[in-house]
């Protein structure tokens, strides 16, 4: 399809949100190349570029991208978190940039852990297991795991009560077990 199409006929988002529902990552990076170039002030428009090129893989030209970005702007959240996209599709860690302040980065082990216990320790019944999942995103820059991967770790524990192990992740609640509250 041809791209003055999405730029012509659509609201911004919904020209994204097509090309982002179709896979079009080409396409993607072309419209907000296009809208990068056109708003070279609007941050916004800006991290979108470098956030489509990172949905077509483009990591390194991301990083040269969005690296002056974030020496301007080095609180930004989006930018942070689409960097850390950036050096992890190029195989690199967070320790290969060099940060303003490095940001708080969470993976999948018993740090985390101990962080859903804390936080399910101050609930008296089950609660939907996203607003575990988004407690763990409000505290942290980069959570480098999903929802899901959460919810397959947190259900081969015996310390986590969910109410139906079989339902998808976003359909169940948890809650701690009560004999290992403490």
């Amino acid at each position: 399809m041809d791209n003055d199409f999405y730029y012509n006929d659509f609201e911004e988002w919904e020209g994204d949100y097509q090309l982002i529902e179709e896979e079009d990552w080409v396409g993607l990076v072309k419209l907000r190349k296009h809208r990068a170039e056109k708003h070279l002030y609007d941050l916004h428009s800006q991290w979108s570029y470098g956030e489509a090129l990172i949905f077509n893989q483009e990591f390194k030209q991301a990083l040269e991208f969005l690296t002056p970005i974030y020496k301007r702007e080095p609180n930004h959240p989006d930018v942070i978190h689409s960097i850390l996209d950036a050096l992890y599709g190029l195989a690199k860690t967070e320790n290969d940039f060099d940060w303003v302040e490095k940001p708080l980065i969470l993976k999948l082990n018993d740090e985390t852990k101990i962080l859903c216990i804390d936080f399910l320790k101050k609930k008296r019944k089950l609660i939907p297991f996203l607003s575990l999942y988004e407690y763990l995103i409000i505290d942290f820059d980069y959570l480098k795991f999903q929802e899901k991967d959460l919810f397959e770790y947190l259900k081969t524990d015996v310390l986590f009560e969910f109410s139906d192990n079989e339902k998808e992740f976003w359909d169940v609640d948890i809650k701690l077990l009560k004999k290992h509250k403490s």
